[in-house]
């Protein structure tokens, strides 16, 4: 099993005899807590198993995260690098989220009042409310950020692999990079580095901030530019032309209208909200306001469909006072609806918006020989009945005046412990907000 997981994890090893528990263990914690993020695997034999572990053994000091600090040169490049340029960006990614850098990453941006573009696995990473905030973006995003990556001529990516993908947004040639990130093969791998930063992004934040006020004063360049009045600009154009999509009151419920109703109806602060892969991603990711730290969990470059319903019971588990949804479509709740039954087993309540359009909203017009071989776009499926037949409430939702209503008795039921799968019956939902 070791080598069948090499390309999924970071580590792993094989306890062969038992006296190994305690040396195999330290190197496992040690490779979990350091570097890149990512799984450790640990395989025990089904006879190495059932031995006895000595005592001696047991004496067991578990490690601590040994964080790297950045070079003081690299940090004086990349301050001068952004303080000279004329329309600097950073980017956002889930490094920012993994060291706890959220205030760290706002104090920077504040202090040279440069922009803030989150990536998909970094959503929630810097207050999308804020004047500062670009917002985030998968292959859809917001025309401020759209503009901002565009248009920069320096681009500081901070906590994140820049990894080239269709599932993220493009950089085009010719920009500047400063480029922060804890795995160093990172650097380099897509794109030149003008400067790279290997390191933890809290200690490079913690010092981008000191050496920024070293050169231009504590106050830095606070309310000196008009950044943040551009953006609202862009923000309020981008939005008069999709504000009547997500108020939308046709029939099927326009699939952005149910994002607009999670714009007016949770507790941003107290809730956490995932997507699924495909359709559902790229439609929430532009629009839905990722509040603090880890309110929204970004995925989707590889992971299959359905993630999101294991995701929450994860999400939910680690922090149950928070309401718990994952917003999916019904091709992707063919891969795992059925762990809505392990969310009432295990007494882990999350709510599942599952999008009923009959099909996969990514496919129509695109694959006419799919549709026609295949039936991506002719499924059909009662998912609340299915919800209740594993122990969970399901409501069905076939008008838009009924999704307000659905999502505030879905947070009722979830406090009081109860697991609900909401089925809305939506249309297959083309627009993205990709500026094709």
């Amino acid at each position: 099993p070791v080598r069948t997981f090499e390309t999924v994890s970071k580590y792993g090893e094989v306890i062969v005899q038992a006296d190994q528990v305690a040396n195999v263990m330290r190197r496992a914690f040690h490779n979990l807590r350091n570097g890149r993020p990512g799984p450790v695997i640990i395989e025990i034999p089904s006879d190495v198993g059932g031995h006895e572990v000595p005592e001696e053994a047991l004496n067991y000091h578990p490690p601590k995260r040994s964080p790297q600090s950045p070079a003081p040169g690299d940090i004086k490049d990349a301050v001068k690098l952004l303080l000279n340029a004329n329309k600097p960006v950073i980017w956002s990614g889930m490094g920012v989220l993994m060291s706890k850098a959220s205030e760290e990453l706002k104090e920077l941006a504040e202090l040279t009042e440069i922009p803030v573009y989150s990536t998909m696995p970094g959503k929630s990473s810097f207050d999308d409310r804020h004047p500062l905030a670009l917002g985030a973006g998968s292959s859809a995003t917001s025309l401020p950020a759209r503009t901002w990556l565009q248009e920069s001529d320096v681009l500081f990516a901070v906590g994140s692999s820049m990894t080239q993908t269709s599932y993220g947004q493009p950089i085009p040639s010719g920009k500047v990079i400063i480029h922060n990130t804890e795995s160093i093969e990172d650097l380099n791998k897509d794109f030149s580095v003008d400067v790279g930063i290997p390191g933890d992004a809290k200690l490079t934040l913690q010092a981008l901030i000191e050496e920024v006020k070293a050169q231009i004063g504590e106050s830095g360049r606070k309310d000196q530019t008009k950044v943040a009045a551009e953006i609202a600009r862009l923000k309020e154009t981008w939005l008069a032309d999709w504000s009547q999509i997500l108020k939308s009151g046709e029939t099927p419920i326009n699939t952005y209208r149910v994002i607009g109703e999670l714009e007016r109806n949770l507790d941003k602060v107290n809730s956490i909200v995932t997507h699924d892969a495909g359709a559902p991603r790229d439609t929430i990711m532009p629009f839905y306001t990722a509040t603090v730290p880890h309110s929204y969990i970004g995925w989707g470059k590889t992971t299959h469909l359905g993630y999101g319903i294991p995701l929450m019971i994860g999400a939910k588990l680690a922090d149950p006072d928070k309401f718990c949804l994952n917003f999916m479509g019904d091709g992707a709740f063919g891969m795992s609806g059925l762990d809505i039954e392990t969310s009432v087993r295990e007494g882990a309540p999350i709510t599942t918006i599952v999008l009923n359009n009959g099909g996969m909203a990514t496919y129509p017009g695109g694959y006419p020989v799919a549709n026609e071989l295949f039936g991506t776009t002719r499924m059909t499926g009662d998912y609340a009945k299915l919800a209740e037949g594993m122990g969970a409430v399901g409501i069905t939702v076939t008008q838009p005046g009924e999704i307000a209503n659905a999502l505030k008795q879905a947070q009722k039921l979830n406090a009081e412990g109860k697991t609900v799968l909401l089925d809305i019956h939506t249309n297959l939902e083309a627009r993205r907000s990709n500026f094709a």
